[in-house]
């Protein structure tokens, strides 16, 4: 009996989810604005795990205020680290017919507007 009961522990313990990660790098198409870096964990449903937001050689800490990821969205809403500020807004849609399908759209950041690409990565 005690090694039935040790065996159904050690297959449930076997049997949980992998808790896997992907992510996807956003920059404007013409090299020069801010990067985004996202790592989204895949779970039962996707969210981003850690973001890295970065202008010229500067980092700007961010966190995620609210996000949105399914199969034709990809939104974020950045805040400062005390969430008292927007720092970033990320708006873009998944182009299916692409190769590699991208996600093409905006980072508004400090008033400007950039045309963003972001790719798995």
């Amino acid at each position: 009996m005690r090694i039935a009961i040790a065996a159904a522990s050690g297959l449930a313990a076997l049997s949980s989810p992998a808790l896997a990660t992907g992510g996807f790098e956003c920059r404007p198409p013409s090299g020069a604005g801010p990067v985004l870096t996202i790592a989204v964990g895949h779970t039962a449903a996707a969210r981003p795990v850690a973001v890295t937001l970065t202008e010229g050689s500067r980092q700007i800490p961010v966190e995620v205020g609210q996000s949105w990821i399914d199969g034709r969205l990809l939104w974020l809403d950045l805040v400062d680290p005390q969430a008292m500020r927007v720092e970033a807004r990320l708006r873009t849609q998944f182009q299916p017919r692409m190769r590699g399908r991208p996600a093409v759209g905006t980072l508004v950041r400090n008033g400007r507007t950039y045309r963003m690409r972001c790719v798995e990565a």
